[in-house]
């Protein structure tokens, strides 16, 4: 990647730097730009917008159409107002249109490009940063960031330059394996930020329940209830993965924060799974009772083959029928009711999540209370500012995150622009 000259940057007024290049560093520094910037953008990996690429399973769930306060999570919540109220789905799709990106919704209001492809996104992206002059310096290592006459001064690689103003679009330390980092909170740190303990969200559930692991690989529609202290907080009926660690899946991934949250209280985290949700109970007995009038002289297995997901059948059957019964014609009415039960109730220990290793989004971060919700700067250090997932505010899975990124972008770099 093509690097500016130094000392070409340190005479430049008006420059600016952005510490990250991830979907906040990238378009902040697009909006920045367009109004005759001189932009920095500073990033640790050897490629741009590496999360951003792995997002949505590649297909990049760019924001929702439906935003509100009540897709997010944060200590102090009333500060996402004002960003998302500026730069709502509205603004969001015009901006990106007028980019050349075509835009598509699918369920639950998800918004993609039509291409499907979240390399459309960067690759548009960078190649509108770049025309306007944004200078990129990649496998950057920023060491600290300090202060000298009303001056930023950005250390990196033995080499330290001020600028006017620097942005922190660093994210979290969520998907370590992508090259996250956790500088941006010694950043804020350093300038006297608290930091609410950052913790993994949507993320996969972790089970020492040896019977599931055998179903490693085994995906189904299926009702997951989350349970904590044996009380009920949510459900979701989505599709659900047994894998060699746990669960995993769209149902696990949506229930995956609270989860989480209450495992770092260390309370009792169940997952209570309903693997035919769209059949009541009692409708379920009816059928099973149905099945043995045919089930003639088949073993206890093979008289769910047809009717329950094959690599299920076995767990079920010796989770819920007694050992010494050998065929299905020997089951009884209290047989069938205990099956039905537990088919409609597998309760699953969770004992921890899978960390930041797979987390899609960090909850927690930079205390927002200390950072001013209408310009993104910092309040207790001018010119300092940060912007998208470093701070404490995370989305519910659907595009909601992305969609913080570029309205938060979107707000800072508009107040810097106003106030010049």
């Amino acid at each position: 990647m093509e690097t500016t000259n130094i000392k070409q940057l340190s005479s430049s007024k008006n420059n600016i730097a952005i510490i990250g290049a991830g979907a906040s560093g990238l378009f902040v520094s697009i909006v920045l730009a367009r109004a005759g910037y001189s932009v920095s953008v500073f990033e640790k990996n050897s490629k741009l917008g590496r999360k951003v690429l792995a997002t949505g399973n590649g297909k990049c769930n760019v924001s929702n159409e439906n935003i509100t306060t009540d897709n997010y999570h944060s200590a102090n919540i009333s500060f996402v107002e004002h960003t998302i109220h500026t730069f709502g789905f509205d603004e969001f799709k015009s901006f990106f249109e007028n980019l050349g990106i075509e835009l598509m919704s699918k369920e639950n209001g998800r918004v993609y490009p039509l291409t499907q492809q979240s390399s459309t996104i960067v690759d548009v992206l960078v190649h509108e940063a770049k025309y306007l002059g944004v200078n990129f310096f990649t496998k950057t290592n920023i060491e600290k960031i300090n202060t000298k006459k009303n001056k930023l001064l950005v250390k990196y690689d033995l080499i330290e330059t001020s600028f006017s103003k620097v942005i922190i679009a660093t994210g979290s330390a969520a998907m370590k394996k992508l090259g996250s980092s956790d500088i941006g909170y010694k950043i804020a740190s350093s300038f006297g930020h608290k930091i609410i303990k950052p913790f993994a969200s949507l993320v996969q559930l972790e089970s020492d329940n040896q019977e599931i692991k055998k179903l490693h690989g085994t995906k189904i529609e299926a009702n997951v209830k989350l349970e904590v202290n044996k009380e009920y907080i949510m459900d979701v009926t989505k599709d659900l993965l047994f894998t060699s660690y746990g669960l995993s899946g769209n149902s696990i991934i949506d229930i995956s924060r609270i989860a989480a949250q209450s495992l770092n209280n260390n309370d009792r985290v169940n997952v209570i799974i309903d693997i035919f949700p769209n059949i009541s109970k009692e409708n379920l007995i009816t059928k099973l009772t149905k099945r043995l009038e045919h089930s003639k002289n088949k073993d206890k297995y093979f008289w769910l083959e047809g009717f329950v997901n094959s690599k299920l059948i076995n767990y079920i059957i010796d989770s819920s029928i007694k050992k010494d019964i050998k065929l299905a014609s020997h089951l009884n009415t209290k047989d069938i009711m205990s099956l039905a039960y537990f088919m409609k109730n597998i309760k699953i220990n969770i004992t921890s999540t899978k960390g930041f290793e797979t987390a899609e989004v960090s909850a927690g971060g930079i205390d927002t209370t200390a950072i001013d919700n209408k310009t993104m700067q910092s309040k207790l250090q001018n010119d300092l500012y940060f912007i998208g997932e470093v701070l404490d505010v995370d989305g519910e899975c659907g595009g909601y995150n992305l969609h913080w990124a570029w309205a938060s972008a979107y707000v800072c770099a508009n107040s810097i622009i106003n106030n010049k």
